[in-house]
Order: C-alpha cells, then structure tokens, then sequence
C-alpha cells in the first residue's frame, strides 16, 4: 500500500477512553499482507471485541489469498504456513489440499450494493450478492487453477471487517475528529448490527490501480465521509466503498 503517515493517537480509537494501556492497529491485516499500523490506538477490551468478526473473515472469505501471500513469505525465507487449506478447485467437486505449487492462484470476493446510508435504503439484511473472479501473479504455478468461492457464510461478519479496515485508514489519514464516528464506532463494538448502512460496492462499478496490492482514498461523499477500498486491486477486485461518518 502507499504510505499513510500519521502520529499515535492520544486515546482508544473505538470507545475515546484515555489514560489506558493501548496497542497497535493494523490498517489493513498483516495476514492480507498490510504492514502500516496506528501505534498506541486500541485498547485491550476493544481489540478483543472488533477483532472476533476480523478473524473468522481472514479464516474464511479471505483463507485462498492469504495463503497465497504467506506462500510469497515462505520463498523470501521467512515463516509461511505449516498446512495448507482445503480449496475445492474450479471443476472438482470435493475440497482438497493441493501441494504449494498446485496451489491456485484464482479466486472471488464478493460485492454488494452501494452503502444504504449512500441511497436512503435503510437497508439492515445482506444486499445481493455478487462475486469477482481475482488473480495474484505470485510466481508460475504447476497448473492454472481458480477456487471455487465458498457460500457468504456471515455477510454481516465480513462487511464488519471491510468496515473495520475503512474506518483504520481514516482515522490514520485524518484523525478521530475526521467527522462524526459515533455510528461507525458504535458498529465495531457490536452495539448495533447494520453493516450494510455502511459498506457497499460504488455504482457504477469501477476498476482500480493495480499497482498496489490494496488502494484506498478517503473522500467526501455529499454529507458524508467515506472510503474507497480497493482490498487485492492488483488482482482485479472491485473497491467497496465505506462510509466513515457525518461531516459537519
């Protein structure tokens, strides 16, 4: 990713409580390959609470391209997976582990409609569903090969996460008092679960560089502020766009 710079933060980015012991945040997972981090930004209640959701995403809708990368870290001689996943494979039709050099390099992610809070739909269930075909050049493998996407097993955990991602880079970019994140905040700590007000997909749909392996811009949207995402646009995903919070 391009370079975000930024100070630490003087309080929890989620609850605003100060005086606290605070951890690291990664912007984007290290797991998904992201390096840039908000030092002293979270507490440890909060780190725990928004990252349940985070996690069983990596472990699931994300478990292809990130093994793919930490296949990438294990050639640069450093620690990649003891055991790869099961993937069923594009014309298979039952799951196997295939070997590090069999391993495929195609998979989709999924999109949705725009955010709610974007069209007035007030929407609180999953939107349609749709899935991008993405590819990582990483190295030739012994065979062209794309996993076949699993179901959206929890829309609402994974547009969690993409919303968790989005509101890190903008606070790192333009700090707590960016716009109103009362809303956004009070997503992250479960009290309230309308993900999809928030995270969506622009229409029309729109391409991303690919010269990064995650882009992201941070935008005023009419009242809003908000964040385009574009998570693996070097392999061909299409940007969610996220909506941060009130300007105002």
């Amino acid at each position: 990713m391009r370079l975000v710079r930024h100070a630490p933060l003087a309080r929890c980015m989620y609850c605003l409580a100060e005086g606290v012991p605070r951890t690291e945040e990664h912007l984007i997972p290290h797991a998904l390959g992201g390096r840039l981090t908000l030092r002293d930004a979270v507490c440890e209640p909060c780190r725990r609470i928004t990252g349940r959701r985070e996690q069983a995403t990596l472990d699931g809708e994300f478990v292809v391209p990130r093994t793919l990368l930490a296949l990438k870290r294990r050639r640069a001689r450093a620690q990649g997976p003891s055991r790869l996943p099961l993937v069923t494979i594009e014309g298979e039709h039952t799951p196997s582990a295939p070997t590090p050099a069999m391993f495929p390099r195609g998979f989709s992610l999924p999109t949705f409609e725009p955010a709610a809070l974007l069209t007035n739909a007030g929407r609180r269930t999953p939107p349609r569903i749709e899935f991008v075909d993405c590819h990582l050049n990483l190295g030739t493998p012994a065979r062209q090969a794309r996993a076949i996407a699993p179901p959206l097993a929890d829309p609402h955990a994974y547009a969690h996460s993409i919303a968790k991602w989005a509101y890190a880079l903008a606070v790192a970019e333009r700090g707590l008092a960016c716009c109103d994140t009362q809303a956004m905040r009070d997503l992250m700590l479960g009290r309230r679960d309308d993900p999809f007000a928030f995270v969506g997909t622009p229409s029309p749909r729109a391409g991303a560089s690919r010269e990064w392996l995650h882009h992201h811009s941070v935008h005023e949207r009419g009242p809003w502020l908000a964040v385009t995402l574009a998570l693996f646009a070097s392999a061909g995903m299409t940007p969610y766009e996220v909506v941060i919070g009130g300007l105002g």
